[in-house]
């Protein structure tokens, strides 16, 4: 029975992917429309007995993805703990088949087949419920959810209330195996036995037409006992294991012409490319520190990187990528020190020569502006330029900047002024509409 489950699971993960690659020590399985959907985007493995190999090469092939994941189909316990040693997150997953009848039956009279477009405001609910649920994260599962109904048969079913979808759940089928997936209740709507109501209503429906129906069930949570008094018992285990992205990677920001919102390693790598390619006037320093003269790939990233690893959110410093029609064109900069007292914030910026003189630096510095007053509660914000750079003092100017004294740098050596500049907030408007999404649960991440 459980390598009939392996081969229909193996079978439906290979027609949803939209991007396969072969690796050593298994196969990369990604859906690229969906990419922030981790159970669509991940290395499968069927063993793990070189721990470092297989995570060194799921790093390799997700270094375009915030997470990392690999789905071990045949654990050990001794992998489980290797990888746990390694910093990894290890969710296990119970391979649960419908061995018996339930320990009682209930009445299904409330639950009925319906379309997926059926369920969708309930889903949108569901996922809002989460702490880490918002608009955007329910229409990227939804897609999800569409391309594994193009993948595999799929049948909903679901449990009315007052009218309204209360709980529901799939039945997936192909050559005489069934699933039933995605078993949820509506929060509101819990502790009236609708879970135990659509799920024995979906176990009769799959086994009028299949030999054998499974779920799986988190090794840790309260559903897999629901599951066993209806029948259901666990046959093996799958491993879930995560290297899971930092909170400030759901941020995001957009004006018009402009994302701006952290980046995944392969687009640092881009953006390094953009910096390498030149920023200013070879012959002048523009910035305080000359970062630019000594550039090299590995230590560019790993700023980015350990910026966000040395989070605090008395102490932070958040360098937004600035992304034009989907290319890293540039950074914009925000960081503050004991904001939740201060409310102050300070910003820098640069673009890549390409695309200097066109708004782009206006604009975006306009963007992180609004969402530091507008979002943060900042009071003051603090920026400044130094001597010879004319495109730093042209968006201080429009944005309406004070100058609140100067003192001298030597980023090469030789003395510069370097102009301080305050706004604040009350002298602040923004020159273009500002989108920001994923910010309100984020609020504690920078001490506001």
């Amino acid at each position: 029975m459980i390598e009939r489950i392996h081969v229909f699971r193996a079978a439906l993960q290979d027609a949803v992917t939209e991007r396969r690659v072969e690796g050593i020590h298994g196969t990369g399985l990604f859906a690229d429309s969906v990419r922030e959907v981790y159970d669509l985007n991940y290395l499968r493995a069927e063993r793990a007995s070189d721990i470092d190999g297989v995570a060194e090469e799921t790093a390799a092939m997700m270094e375009d993805f915030f997470h990392t994941r690999i789905v071990v189909e045949r654990p050990t316990d001794a992998t489980a703990d290797a990888f746990r040693a390694r910093g990894w997150t290890v969710t296990p997953h119970l391979i649960m088949a419908h061995a018996r009848e339930p320990d009682r039956r209930v009445d299904t009279s409330s639950v009925r087949e319906v379309s997926f477009d059926s369920v969708v405001a309930a889903r949108l609910e569901a996922t809002l419920s989460e702490q880490w649920g918002d608009p955007e994260i329910a229409s990227l599962l939804d897609d999800a959810k569409r391309l594994v109904m193009r993948a595999v048969p799929t049948r909903f079913f679901a449990a009315h209330l007052d009218g309204r979808v209360a709980a529901y759940c799939e039945v997936r089928s192909a050559n005489g195996v069934a699933q039933i997936e995605d078993v949820n209740t509506i929060e509101r709507f819990r502790g009236r036995g609708l879970g135990r109501m659509v799920v024995q209503h979906a176990l009769d429906e799959a086994q009028r037409e299949n030999e054998i129906v499974y779920l799986e069930a988190l090794a840790d949570d309260w559903p897999r006992e629901l599951y066993a008094k209806l029948g259901f018992e666990a046959l093996g285990e799958r491993h879930f294991v995560t290297r899971f992205p930092h909170p400030l990677t759901r941020l995001r920001i957009r004006t018009p012409r402009l994302e701006l919102r952290l980046a995944t390693r392969a687009e640092l790598r881009a953006l390094y490319r953009v910096a390498a390619a030149g920023i200013h006037d070879p012959g002048v320093m523009p910035f305080e520190f000359a970062w630019t003269d000594d550039l090299e790939e590995d230590t560019f990233v790993s700023f980015h990187e350990q910026a966000i690893a040395a989070w605090h959110p008395d102490e932070w410093q958040l360098n937004l990528v600035v992304f034009h029609r989907g290319r890293p064109v540039g950074v914009q900069s925000i960081g503050a020190g004991g904001f939740g007292e201060r409310r102050r914030v300070s910003t820098g910026s640069w673009l890549g020569s390409e695309w200097q003189g066109r708004g782009l630096g206006t604009e975006m510095r306009s963007a992180v502006l609004w969402v530091a007053f507008e979002g943060l509660g900042a009071r003051e914000a603090a920026s400044g330029y130094v001597e010879g750079n004319p495109q730093s003092r042209g968006v201080a100017r429009k944005l309406g900047y004070e100058v609140v004294g100067s003192h001298a740098v030597s980023p090469r050596g030789e003395p510069l002024e370097h102009t301080d500049l305050l706004l604040r907030r009350e002298a602040f408007k923004a020159d273009v509409p500002v989108e920001v999404v994923g910010l309100a649960p984020l609020l504690p991440q920078f001490g506001s």
